[in-house]
Protein backbone atom coordinates (compact mmCIF):
# COMPACT_ATOMS: atom_id res chain seq x y z
CA UNK A 1 0.00 0.00 0.00
CA UNK A 2 2.80 2.30 1.11
CA UNK A 3 4.29 1.66 -2.12
CA UNK A 4 1.44 2.22 -4.38
CA UNK A 5 0.92 5.77 -2.40
CA UNK A 6 4.53 6.58 -3.57
CA UNK A 7 4.23 5.77 -7.15
CA UNK A 8 1.01 7.54 -6.91
CA UNK A 9 2.68 10.89 -5.74
CA UNK A 10 5.46 10.25 -7.70
CA UNK A 11 3.65 10.24 -11.19
CA UNK A 12 1.33 13.38 -10.14
CA UNK A 13 4.42 15.45 -9.39
CA UNK A 14 5.73 14.56 -12.82
CA UNK A 15 1.95 15.47 -14.60
CA UNK A 16 2.25 18.86 -12.94
CA UNK A 17 5.80 19.84 -13.53
CA UNK A 18 4.79 20.59 -17.15
CA UNK A 19 2.08 22.16 -16.78
CA UNK A 20 3.54 24.14 -13.91
CA UNK A 21 6.04 25.39 -16.38
CA UNK A 22 3.78 25.67 -18.94
CA UNK A 23 2.05 28.35 -16.83
CA UNK A 24 5.57 30.48 -16.08
CA UNK A 25 4.99 34.14 -17.43
CA UNK A 26 7.34 34.47 -20.64
CA UNK A 27 10.36 36.83 -19.77
CA UNK A 28 9.74 40.34 -20.15
CA UNK A 29 11.88 41.70 -23.41
CA UNK A 30 14.55 44.17 -21.97
CA UNK A 31 13.82 47.83 -22.88
CA UNK A 32 15.26 49.49 -25.48
CA UNK A 33 18.73 51.19 -24.37
CA UNK A 34 20.16 51.92 -27.46
CA UNK A 35 21.38 51.31 -30.83
CA UNK A 36 24.24 50.88 -33.49
CA UNK A 37 23.43 50.71 -36.63
CA UNK A 38 24.38 51.45 -40.92
CA UNK A 39 22.55 51.53 -43.44
CA UNK A 40 21.88 53.97 -46.96
CA UNK A 41 19.14 54.92 -49.18
CA UNK A 42 18.75 58.14 -51.35
CA UNK A 43 18.34 61.85 -51.28
CA UNK A 44 15.28 62.80 -53.28
CA UNK A 45 15.35 66.72 -52.42
CA UNK A 46 18.68 66.85 -55.90
CA UNK A 47 17.92 66.81 -59.31
CA UNK A 48 19.10 63.15 -59.43
CA UNK A 49 18.55 60.79 -56.69
CA UNK A 50 21.69 60.20 -55.56
CA UNK A 51 22.95 57.15 -53.09
CA UNK A 52 23.32 57.94 -49.36
CA UNK A 53 25.23 55.94 -46.62
CA UNK A 54 25.24 56.05 -43.12
CA UNK A 55 25.89 54.98 -39.56
CA UNK A 56 24.02 56.41 -36.60
CA UNK A 57 24.57 55.16 -32.54
CA UNK A 58 22.24 56.61 -29.85
CA UNK A 59 21.37 56.23 -26.30
CA UNK A 60 18.18 56.33 -24.43
CA UNK A 61 18.42 58.94 -21.47
CA UNK A 62 14.79 58.12 -19.92
CA UNK A 63 12.45 56.13 -21.84
CA UNK A 64 11.34 58.49 -24.60
CA UNK A 65 14.06 60.59 -25.15
CA UNK A 66 17.96 59.37 -26.78
CA UNK A 67 20.58 61.45 -27.74
CA UNK A 68 22.24 60.30 -30.80
CA UNK A 69 25.44 60.84 -33.29
CA UNK A 70 25.06 60.40 -36.80
CA UNK A 71 27.75 60.73 -39.99
CA UNK A 72 26.94 59.77 -43.65
CA UNK A 73 28.04 60.06 -47.27
CA UNK A 74 25.96 61.88 -50.49
CA UNK A 75 27.24 60.47 -53.60
CA UNK A 76 25.58 63.61 -55.92
CA UNK A 77 24.03 66.63 -53.92
CA UNK A 78 24.64 69.12 -56.98
CA UNK A 79 22.26 72.37 -57.35
CA UNK A 80 20.18 72.62 -60.17
CA UNK A 81 21.78 76.17 -60.54
CA UNK A 82 24.84 74.22 -60.30
CA UNK A 83 24.07 72.39 -63.37
CA UNK A 84 22.87 74.60 -65.10
CA UNK A 85 25.93 76.79 -64.92
CA UNK A 86 27.91 74.15 -66.16
CA UNK A 87 26.44 74.04 -69.70
CA UNK A 88 26.19 77.45 -69.92
CA UNK A 89 29.93 77.88 -69.07
CA UNK A 90 30.79 75.41 -71.79
CA UNK A 91 28.79 77.16 -74.39
CA UNK A 92 30.45 80.38 -73.87
CA UNK A 93 33.62 79.36 -74.01
CA UNK A 94 32.95 76.85 -77.44
CA UNK A 95 31.57 80.44 -78.63
CA UNK A 96 34.97 82.06 -77.87
CA UNK A 97 37.83 79.28 -79.00
CA UNK A 98 35.60 77.29 -81.40
CA UNK A 99 36.22 73.93 -80.12
CA UNK A 100 33.82 71.78 -78.17
CA UNK A 101 33.12 72.42 -74.26
CA UNK A 102 30.99 69.54 -72.65
CA UNK A 103 31.61 69.72 -68.73
CA UNK A 104 30.35 67.18 -66.01
CA UNK A 105 30.27 67.76 -62.39
CA UNK A 106 29.71 66.37 -58.85
CA UNK A 107 29.17 67.80 -55.55
CA UNK A 108 30.24 64.74 -52.78
CA UNK A 109 29.10 65.21 -49.25
CA UNK A 110 30.37 64.57 -45.69
CA UNK A 111 28.30 65.25 -42.51
CA UNK A 112 28.27 64.35 -38.98
CA UNK A 113 25.14 65.33 -36.65
CA UNK A 114 23.99 65.32 -32.90
CA UNK A 115 20.50 65.48 -31.83
CA UNK A 116 17.40 64.22 -29.92
CA UNK A 117 14.97 61.95 -30.86
CA UNK A 118 11.49 61.80 -28.89
CA UNK A 119 9.92 58.01 -29.25
CA UNK A 120 6.27 57.67 -29.30
CA UNK A 121 5.15 55.14 -26.99
CA UNK A 122 3.95 52.09 -29.63
CA UNK A 123 4.86 48.99 -27.81
CA UNK A 124 8.06 46.71 -26.65
CA UNK A 125 9.08 46.15 -29.75
CA UNK A 126 7.95 49.66 -32.27
CA UNK A 127 9.51 52.81 -31.72
CA UNK A 128 8.49 55.42 -33.93
CA UNK A 129 9.87 58.73 -33.32
CA UNK A 130 10.27 62.64 -34.30
CA UNK A 131 13.91 64.79 -33.50
CA UNK A 132 16.58 66.86 -34.42
CA UNK A 133 20.07 68.07 -34.33
CA UNK A 134 23.06 69.80 -35.70
CA UNK A 135 26.05 69.30 -37.06
CA UNK A 136 28.61 69.87 -40.01
CA UNK A 137 28.59 69.19 -43.51
CA UNK A 138 31.42 69.55 -45.88
CA UNK A 139 31.07 69.64 -50.01
CA UNK A 140 33.68 68.74 -52.39
CA UNK A 141 32.82 70.03 -55.75
CA UNK A 142 34.54 68.26 -58.22
CA UNK A 143 34.60 69.70 -62.29
CA UNK A 144 35.90 67.45 -65.27
CA UNK A 145 36.05 68.32 -68.86
CA UNK A 146 34.74 65.49 -71.52
CA UNK A 147 38.44 66.09 -72.63
CA UNK A 148 40.64 67.55 -70.57
CA UNK A 149 39.93 65.97 -67.57
CA UNK A 150 39.69 67.50 -63.74
CA UNK A 151 39.75 71.49 -63.98
CA UNK A 152 38.14 72.06 -60.69
CA UNK A 153 40.63 74.93 -59.56
CA UNK A 154 40.25 76.69 -63.00
CA UNK A 155 36.65 76.57 -63.81
CA UNK A 156 35.52 77.74 -59.76
CA UNK A 157 38.48 80.88 -60.53
CA UNK A 158 36.63 81.23 -63.72
CA UNK A 159 33.22 80.90 -63.36
CA UNK A 160 32.87 80.63 -59.65
CA UNK A 161 30.21 78.88 -57.22
CA UNK A 162 26.52 80.24 -58.88
CA UNK A 163 24.77 78.63 -55.81
CA UNK A 164 27.13 79.64 -52.99
CA UNK A 165 27.61 76.03 -51.97
CA UNK A 166 31.49 76.13 -52.41
CA UNK A 167 33.96 78.73 -51.82
CA UNK A 168 35.28 79.37 -55.46
CA UNK A 169 38.85 79.44 -53.56
CA UNK A 170 38.69 76.15 -52.51
CA UNK A 171 36.26 73.29 -53.92
CA UNK A 172 36.21 71.45 -50.51
CA UNK A 173 33.91 73.63 -48.35
CA UNK A 174 32.46 72.65 -44.67
CA UNK A 175 29.25 74.48 -43.36
CA UNK A 176 27.08 74.46 -40.24
CA UNK A 177 24.39 72.27 -40.86
CA UNK A 178 20.48 71.71 -38.81
CA UNK A 179 18.34 68.68 -39.79
CA UNK A 180 15.10 66.71 -39.07
CA UNK A 181 14.27 63.53 -38.56
CA UNK A 182 10.97 61.33 -38.66
CA UNK A 183 10.66 57.45 -38.55
CA UNK A 184 10.04 54.00 -37.19
CA UNK A 185 12.75 52.09 -35.26
CA UNK A 186 12.07 48.20 -34.68
CA UNK A 187 13.68 45.88 -32.62
CA UNK A 188 13.75 41.97 -33.40
CA UNK A 189 15.64 39.95 -30.89
CA UNK A 190 18.90 41.75 -30.33
CA UNK A 191 18.60 43.47 -33.88
CA UNK A 192 17.25 47.01 -34.59
CA UNK A 193 16.24 48.22 -37.96
CA UNK A 194 15.40 51.98 -38.63
CA UNK A 195 13.17 53.37 -41.74
CA UNK A 196 13.02 56.72 -41.71
CA UNK A 197 13.46 60.42 -43.47
CA UNK A 198 15.97 63.07 -42.64
CA UNK A 199 15.80 66.38 -43.63
CA UNK A 200 18.68 68.92 -43.82
CA UNK A 201 19.28 72.26 -44.17
CA UNK A 202 23.32 73.68 -45.01
CA UNK A 203 23.57 77.18 -43.99
CA UNK A 204 26.32 79.38 -46.71
CA UNK A 205 25.48 82.72 -45.11
CA UNK A 206 22.71 84.51 -43.07
CA UNK A 207 20.25 84.41 -46.12
CA UNK A 208 21.37 81.22 -48.41
CA UNK A 209 20.57 77.94 -47.34
CA UNK A 210 20.80 74.27 -49.11
CA UNK A 211 18.46 71.22 -48.75
CA UNK A 212 18.94 67.47 -48.85
CA UNK A 213 15.76 65.39 -47.90
CA UNK A 214 16.80 61.75 -47.16
CA UNK A 215 15.08 58.51 -47.29
CA UNK A 216 16.43 55.57 -45.73
CA UNK A 217 16.77 52.06 -44.33
CA UNK A 218 19.62 51.09 -41.89
CA UNK A 219 19.79 47.69 -39.66
CA UNK A 220 22.33 46.85 -36.50
CA UNK A 221 22.31 46.00 -32.81
CA UNK A 222 20.24 47.52 -29.74
CA UNK A 223 21.64 47.30 -26.82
Amino acid sequence: MNWFKSSWFVMAALVATPALAQQRPARAPEPLRGYLIGGGGASISTPEASMALMAEIAENVKPAVQIYLGAGYYDNVMSQAARDQLVVAANALTALTGTSWVFEGRDRARYFSGGVKFLVPAGAAVHPYVGGGVGAINFRRIIREQTRGNITAAYLSEFGSVDGVVDPTQGNTTRPMGEIAVGVGTVISHAYIDVGYRYRKAFHNVNDSFNISQVGVAAGVKF
